[in-house]
């Protein structure tokens, strides 16, 4: 991989996107859809493509439900080899952990419910799918899929990855897959002071769940900026953060540090909702001018959580959304290439 460039503050004239030198990893990410793609069946192949304007790209979920694409339990051992090289493109280290740990417990759950509870439980049942043809000049994406895992990538003009919404949840949590972030979330709270905690907590009730799923829209909170924070607590709030951007590759989370100190990290705020504890309902977010992270433990007495991250409109939007939408009106001849 290439390095990086130093760019905290260098943003387009255009996106105020920071100028980072993407092409490694894309073409990391291209040749590993390519790869996949041609050791599948022609059967399977046919399942695993969707054109890049199809409506099943943006229809994301993190229930047990029908998914189209190609499943990693049906794959013989040479094309799953390849598609956990695929997905290991858009996830660093930690988060390649994280990812196969939630698949894993899949199986936990079958145990626990004897296999007759509401939902299938299946540790393969995690789907592949690819929007477009993957490439390093054209706009193209993919997804993976399953209970508790939703990673999303949107590759516009096949050069600049968007790796969002990108869910990733754990039942039960006792197994601690997303413990560390949880901690150090409780870690911030507790380090406040009574005047910047009644700033930080909204609620002395969590919400049921994470409140920007599938089809909503990134309101706001009332919360705790960076800029009211102490030197101790920003430390804290820093350590959450890098938590946070370890689940990316390298390459793109420094893009993402570059973006939230390109766009004043200062604005950047905490919120918190329900206990102050890990055995009792709680909730947080991290919200600022470029993404929105959530995290929510709440069901089945705290032993399930849910965390979400978005990229808003100068991180190019969920999807890509809103870098698509600049790209094609400066280039209205290839909207659709």
């Amino acid at each position: 991989m290439k390095a990086l460039s130093c760019v905290l503050c260098v943003a387009c004239a255009s996106t105020g996107q920071p100028h980072v030198d993407d092409a490694a990893l894309a073409e990391d990410m291209a040749s590993a859809a390519t790869a996949f793609l041609a050791s599948l069946t022609p059967e399977q192949a046919d399942r695993a493509r969707f054109p890049l304007e199809h409506a099943q790209r943006t229809d994301w979920h993190y229930i047990p439900r029908a998914r189209p694409g190609v499943s990693l339990g049906e794959l013989a051992h040479a094309p799953r080899a390849l598609a956990y090289g695929f997905l290991a493109t858009a996830l660093g280290r930690r988060g390649l952990l994280k990812a196969s740990a939630i698949m894993a417990l899949e199986e936990v759950l079958y145990r626990r419910e004897h296999g007759s509870g509401p939902f299938v439980r299946d540790p393969g049942a995690y789907f592949l799918t690819i929007f477009g043809t993957p490439s390093t000049t054209t706009t193209w994406g993919w997804r993976i899929e399953g209970h508790h895992l939703s990673i999303n990538l949107t590759l516009v003009d096949g050069r600049q990855p968007i790796a969002a919404p990108a869910f990733l949840g754990a039942a039960p949590s006792t197994s601690r897959v997303l413990g560390r972030e949880e901690l150090l979330g409780l870690q911030l709270l507790s380090s406040l002071d009574d005047e910047r905690r009644r700033v930080a907590v909204y609620t002395a009730t969590a919400p049921d769940d994470i409140l920007t799923g599938p089809d909503t829209v990134l309101g706001e909170l009332p919360g705790l900026a960076v800029g009211r924070m102490t030197s101790a607590q920003r430390a804290s709030f820093a350590a959450l953060l890098d938590e946070l951007l370890a689940t990316l590759p390298p390459e793109l989370a420094a893009r993402e540090r570059a973006l939230i100190a390109a766009h004043d990290i200062e604005r950047v705020t905490f919120t918190w909702a329900g206990a102050a504890s890990r055995e009792l309902p709680h909730y947080f977010r991290l919200s600022g001018p470029t993404f929105l992270y959530e995290f929510d433990n709440t069901q089945e007495q705290a032993t399930h959580v849910h965390t979400v991250w978005h990229a808003r409109s100068p991180a190019g939007g969920d999807f890509g959304t809103d870098l698509l939408r600049e790209h094609y009106r400066n280039h209205p001849h290839g909207a659709h290439r």
